[in-house]
């Protein structure tokens, strides 16, 4: 049986592994950011009342976006694979590969438009479906790291692995910075799909076409590669505080969601409304591995990873029927969206509440040359001792 090599950071086949994952979010990026455009077709299909179709549309978004089955796997497994393969980089890396967010509503969102203009409600999930596949070839160039490697080993000296799961588990539950950042994702979740949930029907309330709306979430999903691209170089400076950087954007699209009611009616308001909103709203993910890292340091990384991303899941699922229930029991859209911009300022200063507990459990290591010669045979045996004492085990 061959034996896959391991990976270097910052060099070699870490970047074709930067590519897959910036190839995986593309595909993230539509099922996440282009919910606005199923909950429209949900909306003409079934002709209910908004909460009843806002609780299938955040259930779709939930199960298949961040914490729940195919893409919530991918989306978690991108941000890991990032950071397990860069060091020096890692956030302009995981600014490039988030990137690939925004350019999937980008490109695809005008064209399934017209796809279901033509093919009707089941041609489009049929399409969607067949692109979803495409994971599949992203998910067969990935490789294990070096850094993996090492902390599996770290693992293996130290206690055996069944005590060391638990005190990972019990190690990420109470570490309070990390609980904050849960929190805020929480907030910050249901607040952002509010706005990509409701925007496009907001929209069209107020005189917009269905071919507009399609373009506004272009327009966002472009804004938010570039968005993501500049803030990754950002914070790759030690001078630059993520948490600074999360807070601050986060604050900015909430003040502007609260004002956008007062501009509805402005095409072109609502295009610069869509820029703001796309340059600023995947911030949280450019920098939610690094800060992850910094409070759990690398042996807990993918679990504190994954239990951030259970609670984004939560925000996404209760955010949209909250304002579903809101607009069907009297008040409006634009309620909605004063109640989005709120949550959003609350979940950014939650989030910069974990500055005040000063955890930084990983310091970024130097690494020299000579630590880089260890055979790969060495480490891939010293890997797949693990791997089998892990199965054994379970």
């Amino acid at each position: 049986m061959c034996k896959m090599s391991m990976t270097n950071p910052d060099r070699g086949w870490a970047w074709i592994i930067l590519l897959a994952s910036f190839v995986e979010n593309c595909l993230v990026g539509f099922s996440l950011y282009a919910i606005g455009l199923i909950h429209i077709i949900f909306l003409e299909k079934f002709k209910k009342d908004i909460t009843l179709t806002s609780w299938i549309s955040a259930s779709f978004l939930c199960l298949l976006s961040l914490t729940g089955l195919g893409v919530g796997l991918m989306f978690t497994t991108g941000l890991i694979v990032i950071a397990f393969n860069f060091e020096k980089k890692r956030n302009v890396a995981t600014g490039i590969a988030v990137a690939g967010c925004g350019i999937g509503p980008f490109v695809l969102s005008p064209i399934y438009q017209m796809i279901y203009n033509e093919y009707g409600y089941n041609g489009f999930f049929l399409f969607y479906a067949g692109l979803s596949f495409n994971v599949c070839v992203v998910g067969a160039v990935l490789r294990p790291s070096r850094l993996e490697a090492s902390s599996k080993m770290a693992k293996k000296r130290n206690r055996t692995l069944h005590k060391k799961c638990c005190e990972c588990d019990l190690t990420v539950m109470k570490n309070i910075p990390l609980i904050c950042v849960c929190i805020a994702g929480v907030f910050f979740n249901i607040g952002i799909f509010i706005i990509y949930l409701h925007f496009p029907a907001y929209a069209i309330e107020n005189d917009s076409t269905q071919v507009e709306v399609s373009w506004y979430l272009s327009i966002a999903g472009i804004s938010s590669c570039i968005g993501r691209v500049l803030l990754g170089m950002a914070t790759n400076s030690e001078d630059v505080s993520e948490d600074i950087i999360f807070f601050g954007t986060y604050s900015l699209i909430g003040a502007a969601t609260i004002v956008v009611p007062l501009f509805i009616k402005i095409h072109y308001a609502k295009m610069m409304y869509s820029i703001v909103l796309g340059l600023n709203s995947g911030s949280c993910y450019v920098v939610i591995s690094s800060i992850v890292f910094r409070l759990t340091g690398p042996d807990h990384a993918a679990q504190g990873t994954g239990y951030v991303m259970a609670y984004i899941g939560v925000g996404s699922l209760v955010g949209p029927p909250l304002a579903g229930v809101i607009v069907d029991n009297g008040g409006s859209y634009a309620t909605s969206f004063i109640i989005a911009g709120l949550s959003l300022i609350f979940g950014g200063f939650t989030e910069l509440c974990n500055v005040c507990f000063k955890s930084n459990r990983y310091n970024k290591p130097v690494i020299k040359e000579i630590e880089m010669a260890i055979k790969d045979d060495e480490i891939n045996n010293k890997y797949h001792d693990a791997e089998e004492e892990k199965t054994v085990l379970t």
